[in-house]
C-alpha cells in the first residue's frame, strides 16, 4: 500500500474512477474508497483498483454485479448523499463512518486527518456527525477523536506520531518550524514531528527522499544543520514503520536523551492505540517533561 500518492497521481485517479462509474452507469450513491477517490484523497487500506463501492439502505436493494459491491446501511438518509461529476456519492462524513467496521484505530486516525487536510470537513464538523448517528465501529470512531492531532502532513506521519505516543513519547509538535535555521533559499527549515523543548525530531523518509537528487541535498543540509544547533534528528523510514522492535528502539532512544537532560525517566509502557485514547488525559499529564 502506497501511503505517499503525490497529487498528481491522486487527480488520475480520480479521473479514471469517474470514467468507470459513469461506464458501469452506477445508480446508488458511492461509498467507501470509491468515494475517496472521487473526493480526491488518499486513504490507509489497499483497495481493487476495478471494484466500485455503492451504498444501498437495505439489503434487499443488494445486487450481484461484477466489479460492483453493494454494502448496507441502514441508518443512511438522504443528507447523506451529494452530487457531483453527475453521481451520488456519501458525504465525506459518511464516507468515513460507514468505512469504521473495517478500519482499526490506527487507520481511522489516519483517514481522519487526511481527510481534514483534504478540507473535505473540519475536525469539529467531524466529531459533531459522530456522535450524533449511528454505525457498526463507532467505539474505535470515538477513539480516533481523542488521538486526532491538527496540522499532520501525511499519513505516514500520523502513523509515526501514533506510534511514538504510544510507546511514551510525549505529545509531539507537528511540522515544526526551527528558530533561525533557513536553507540557502531562505526557506524556513521545518521537522516532521519534533519535542522542541528537548530539541529532539523525527523526519520520516520516503523513496523521493533518496531518489529525488534536490530532496537528497535539502536533507543532508538539514540534517548538518540540525547537528550543528545540537539537535537529536532521527530519520524514519517506511521499514521501520512496519517493525515492531524499530519503533521500539527509536523511542527507547529518545527516552534516553530526554533522560539525561532532565534527570527523569520518562514513563515507557507500551499501549494499544484504544488505551491511549482511554487515558490521554492521564497519559499526557504522567508524560509531562520534568513530572
Amino acid at each position: 500500500m502506497n501511503m505517499t500518492r503525490t497529487q498528481t497521481q491522486l487527480n488520475d485517479v480520480r479521473t479514471r474512477t469517474i470514467r468507470q462509474c459513469k461506464t458501469a452507469q452506477i445508480r446508488n450513491p458511492l461509498c467507501g474508497a470509491t468515494a475517496l477517490k472521487l473526493y480526491g484523497t488518499e486513504f490507509p487500506f489497499a483497495d481493487d483498483p476495478d471494484t466500485l463501492h455503492v451504498m444501498v439502505r437495505d439489503a434487499s436493494h443488494r445486487r450481484r454485479t461484477a466489479h460492483i459491491r453493494a454494502h448496507t446501511w441502514n441508518q443512511l438518509q438522504s443528507t447523506d448523499i451529494l452530487y457531483t461529476e453527475g453521481l451520488q456519492v456519501l458525504s465525506p462524513e459518511a464516507t468515513a463512518v460507514t468505512l469504521a467496521a473495517k478500519l482499526d484505530i490506527m487507520q481511522q486516525v489516519m483517514l481522519l486527518e487526511a481527510m481534514v487536510r483534504n478540507q473535505l470537513f473540519t475536525f469539529p464538523m467531524f466529531a459533531d456527525y459522530v456522535h450524533k448517528r449511528t454505525f457498526h465501529g463507532k467505539k474505535r470512531t470515538l477513539a480516533a477523536l481523542k488521538l486526532y492531532q491538527a496540522g499532520s502532513a501525511s499519513m505516514t506521519e500520523t502513523a509515526l506520531r501514533l506510534e511514538l505516543n504510544r510507546r511514551g513519547i510525549p505529545r509531539l509538535a507537528l511540522n515544526y518550524v526551527v528558530p533561525n535555521a533557513w536553507y540557502p533559499n531562505r526557506a524556513s527549515i521545518t521537522f516532521d514531528l519534533a519535542l522542541p523543548e528537548m530539541m529532539i525530531a523525527w523526519e520520516y523518509q520516503g523513496d523521493h527522499h533518496r531518489t529525488d537528487k534536490a530532496q537528497y541535498r535539502r536533507d543532508a543540509y538539514k540534517g548538518n544543520l540540525a547537528r550543528s544547533k545540537h539537535w537529536t534528528l532521527f530519520d524514519v523510514t517506511y521499514d521501520d514503520l512496519r517493525n515492531e522492535q524499530r519503533l521500539n528502539e527509536l523511542a527507547l532512544h529518545a527516552a534516553v536523551i530526554i533522560a539525561q537532560r532532565t534527570g527523569t525517566v520518562p514513563h515507557m509502557e507500551i499501549l494499544t492505540l484504544q488505551q491511549l485514547a482511554d487515558r490521554r488525559r492521564l497519559f499526557w499529564k504522567r508524560s509531562s517533561l520534568g513530572t
